[in-house]
């Protein structure tokens, strides 16, 4: 019988996990540019326009869509965003697609080395997230 109680046990664990797990707010996955990817804008600010529908939050994952040796991902500084200077990134991913944790809450700017002064260039704002995991 004490078999019977550990399983019991052990199942019940499992089913409370789970139904709690089931009621949070889990993180998003947020394709960069919906479904343009991560590409020369096709117009202008469209990266503008495209952050302003998304909600970012800590723990989330921004997932840019891309070709390898058509475009970069880069996180910079404002400045750096600004100006689309390229000479210091913070980070860098050259092979596509990239994705991005979220893990930092406050602004973050990310910019395409070859292309930043077309506009491929985007500014996320992760703010906190409120459940916990």
């Amino acid at each position: 019988m004490p078999y019977l109680k550990l399983n019991l046990v052990a199942v019940t664990t499992i089913v409370m996990a789970y139904m709690h797990v089931s009621t949070m707010v889990r993180p998003s996955l947020h394709f960069v540019g919906g479904i343009e990817g991560w590409v020369a804008p096709p117009e202008p600010n469209y990266y503008e326009k495209w952050v302003k529908e998304e909600k970012f939050l800590k723990y989330d994952t921004a997932i840019f869509i891309f070709d390898t040796g058509s475009h970069t991902l880069a996180e910079v500084t404002k400045e750096a965003y600004d100006t689309c200077n390229t000479t210091n990134p913070i980070y860098i991913d050259t092979r596509g697609p990239a994705a991005v944790e979220l893990d930092t809450v406050g602004v973050h700017f990310y910019i395409c080395t070859m292309h930043c002064k077309s506009g491929q260039k985007i500014i996320v704002d992760v703010k906190p997230r409120n459940d916990t995991f």
